[in-house]
């Protein structure tokens, strides 16, 4: 073979490699990313739970102590805890997704990798019982294959991505309308309840003069600044928000994470300081 000719084979393979080595770099980010942000979602929605929980737990005793009262609000929450657990196992299937996607943009083109790749998008199309996104948003988000850029991704991959737009773009709506499901759970039900705490353990004891100490204290404060959970799942919708973008960027053949990334740290650092402020009670 002439020497131009192994000159331009031994450039084009080092070219192709190197193309080959930044494309599964790209692809472990946004697994890395589609990982975080499952793991962000399910800690969030836990931590909504267990204040759901403890309010409730807080205010049971100054309500009728009848069998029905402690039945209906006993029932309510296992329901609620029911729900969050279809709900987690559901978007674990996101995270299991990118990792597959990775695996196949990392080479592994095996038929066990694709088989499964298939069989987790599958599995994303089954909508938990309780959490279902509405015709008109489901047709909104149909037709995302031709964003799929050509000769950018893998050929196996681009052929997932065209396969799985749809479905995926629906999975992380689902996420999104699980948070929304929290923020209105906090909004109709507790609102009302958190009136009744207020006159029972801040307005009761101050005005009949009773002794007021730490716990009237800490009633007082919490009254005052409002839940810290609101917030939080504020901040998780935009997370949510950022990676539904990052996939339709992704089928465009854009890959980065810097938006997302923010956002995730700023819901682990919310995750973290209502961990704190609740192990400290």
């Amino acid at each position: 073979m002439p020497r131009n000719l192994i000159l331009v084979a031994v450039i084009t393979c080092s070219f192709l490699s190197g193309c080959a080595n930044v494309a599964a770099d790209r692809t472990l980010t946004v697994a890395n990313a589609g990982r975080d942000y499952v793991q962000n979602i399910k800690k969030v929605n836990d931590i909504a739970l267990d204040i759901s929980i403890d309010f409730t737990a807080d205010i049971l005793p100054a309500l009728p102590r009848t069998e029905q009262t402690l039945n209906d609000y006993s029932d309510e929450l296992k329901i609620r805890v029911h729900y969050v657990g279809d709900a987690h196992d559901y978007i674990d299937g996101i995270a299991s997704y990118f990792s597959e996607l990775q695996a196949l943009s990392n080479g592994d083109q095996s038929e066990a990798t694709v088989n499964a790749l298939a069989k987790i998008a599958d599995s994303l199309k089954v909508e938990p019982v309780n959490l279902k996104l509405s015709d008109e948003r489901k047709v909104a988000l149909t037709g995302l294959a031709g964003y799929v850029a050509k000769q950018v991704h893998a050929k196996a991959v681009e052929k997932a991505l065209i396969r799985d737009s749809t479905t995926v773009a629906q999975a992380l709506a689902l996420s999104e309308q699980m948070l929304d499901e929290q923020i209105r759970w906090l909004n109709l039900r507790e609102k009302a309840e958190r009136l009744k705490k207020r006159k029972l353990a801040v307005y009761k004891p101050f005005i009949e003069n009773a002794s007021l100490g730490s716990e009237w204290k800490n009633a007082w404060k919490e009254d005052i600044r409002g839940p810290k959970i609101e917030a939080l799942l504020v901040e998780a919708k935009q997370s949510s928000q950022e990676m539904q973008k990052l996939w339709v960027n992704i089928l465009r053949g854009q890959y980065s994470v810097t938006e997302l990334r923010a956002s995730l740290d700023n819901v682990k650092a919310g995750i973290d300081a209502i961990t704190l402020l609740l192990q400290s009670k």
